[in-house]
């Protein structure tokens, strides 16, 4: 369990307790020593730095798990003076099973609680639900299941909840898998979908030139995709293979 955090505590210092963590408690005591499934300390800053740029109204996420990068991004609500209304809501079907509620006890304990709707279910019931209700948000993040077919079902509804000029953000984005899903956007959404430069928002420390190559042939583990419009495309469009 991560040391608790004082009200006032930033998203940045938030970013940092994360990514240090060597275990974790469930809400039943069951013990998490390997906590590699959660975002690295660079991906939290990048998350951490567009956040503070755009100043997302609502934002959704595909996997709670620990609750790491849920806990920047309710952080940078609170970093802003936002009131916490659950306007960050986190997809994850096993909070409560397999990861005993572990992600939530993050959220608790950094006091970030009430930036957080949490539902508990496949991403597949909850997405097209919050479609037919209307809500939208500014900001995705996709780090749910990597299998093709969920991430490809993941963006299909991230694209319908997306605001113009949101952002959506894929974790894991080397996972063959992953990247299959960002080369048919690449190849197939560029009338509605720009990918972006993230270069700029990691630390100093972090921008380097092997980076820099990674980023250019697709092979860094975060990958961003700007919403700039509508897609245009007819019903019958060819299909670019990708």
């Amino acid at each position: 369990m991560i040391p608790q955090q004082c009200p006032a505590a930033t998203s940045w210092d938030v970013s940092h307790s994360v990514s240090q963590r060597k275990s974790l408690l469930g809400r039943s005591g069951k013990r998490f020593d390997d906590l590699a499934g959660q975002s690295t300390v660079n991906n939290l800053l990048v998350l951490r730095s567009i956040c503070h740029e755009r100043k997302p109204e609502h934002t959704l996420e595909i996997g709670l798990l620990f609750g790491a990068s849920t806990a920047v991004i309710a952080a940078c609500y609170r970093d802003h003076g936002i009131e916490g209304r659950g306007q960050h809501i986190a997809v994850d079907p096993y909070q409560r099973t397999v990861w005993d509620d572990a992600g939530r006890i993050t959220l608790e304990d950094a006091g970030l609680r009430e930036y957080v709707t949490v539902l508990d279910e496949f991403s597949n019931a909850a997405l097209p639900r919050l479609v037919t209700e209307g809500w939208q948000c500014d900001l995705a993040y996709v780090d749910g299941s990597h299998l093709f077919e969920d991430v490809f079902v993941d963006f299909y509804y991230v694209n319908q909840l997306l605001r113009e000029n949101g952002i959506v953000l894929f974790d894991d984005s080397t996972d063959p898998h992953v990247r299959k899903v960002l080369r048919f956007i690449q190849h197939n959404r560029g009338d509605s979908y720009r990918q972006l430069d993230l270069t700029g928002h990691r630390p100093p420390a972090a921008q380097t030139l092997k980076y820099r190559i990674g980023q250019r042939f697709g092979r860094v583990q975060l990958t961003g995709f700007q919403k700039i419009g509508k897609s245009r495309r007819p019903w019958n469009a060819p299909l670019v293979r990708f």
